[in-house]
């Protein structure tokens, strides 16, 4: 078994009487890919949210890197090296595209040489955004806006970065580019990423092992290779 950075221990959250996480128990190791997969629904992003501080934990803990991290204020988390890159992009689409860099590297705000290392970085990472880089946010495609949200979540120079629904509302064809891009930040830069993701095809050929969430509990978890010859996942979430 790999380093731990990742533990949810029996974690439960509400919306009122609505009960989001039911009881949910997980880990990711340090260095891989870890997919959390569920139908629309089933408290996937709250998942993430719980561990970032954006919505509270009624139960159980979370810990990073083993230190109890349950409740603690988002801010906190980020000086922590976690990079959110939330559903939906959330980009500032008045601000250029260089602008929306820059404010994910406000945790380093003193260190100048540091973000233009990190820009210089993310711009040989994602050529399309260095051309582009006078661009308003707001006029990107959907693809380019989702470069854009990874790309300014590596701005804070996280160790760990969560990664909720990348491939929503975005072209096959971009699609498959974010994915590789997602891969070749986990190889070749050694981030730790969690991945929810509803596209459970592209979750289970990306990640090493996958987390499945119905009604806000965990009902399933294994390596991807064993779940992808999984019949019920098959018939669940690929449509065979």
């Amino acid at each position: 078994m790999g380093k731990e950075i990742i533990r949810f221990d029996n974690v439960s959250v509400s919306y009122g009487a609505i009960k989001a996480l039911q009881g949910v128990s997980l880990r990711v190791e340090e260095g891989t890919i870890v997919a959390l997969i569920g139908a629309n629904g089933a408290g996937k992003t709250t998942l993430l949210n719980a561990m970032t501080g954006v919505v509270p934990v009624k139960e159980g803990d979370i810990y990073l890197r083993g230190e109890k991290i349950t409740n603690l204020k988002s801010h906190l988390i980020s000086q922590r090296k976690v990079a959110h890159v939330p559903e939906g992009r959330k980009i500032f689409a008045e601000l250029t595209i260089e602008e929306n860099l820059r404010i994910g590297a406000y945790n380093l705000y003193k260190e100048k040489e540091k973000i233009e290392q990190l820009l210089e970085m993310n711009y040989q990472l994602f050529p399309i955004l260095s051309e582009r880089r006078r661009q308003l946010g707001g006029t990107l495609s959907g693809g380019e806006q989702q470069m854009l949200a990874i790309a300014r979540g590596l701005m804070s120079e996280p160790e760990v970065i969560l990664l909720d629904e990348p491939s929503l509302g975005i072209a096959p064809i971009i699609v498959e580019k974010i994915f590789e891009f997602i891969v070749k930040i986990n190889r070749e830069m050694g981030k730790t990423i969690f991945l929810v993701e509803q596209n459970a095809n592209l979750a289970l050929e990306t990640a090493s092992y996958v987390y499945v969430l119905e009604n806000g509990r965990i009902v399933n978890e294994n390596t991807s290779e064993v779940l992808l010859n999984d019949d019920a996942i098959k018939k669940a979430y690929l449509g065979f």
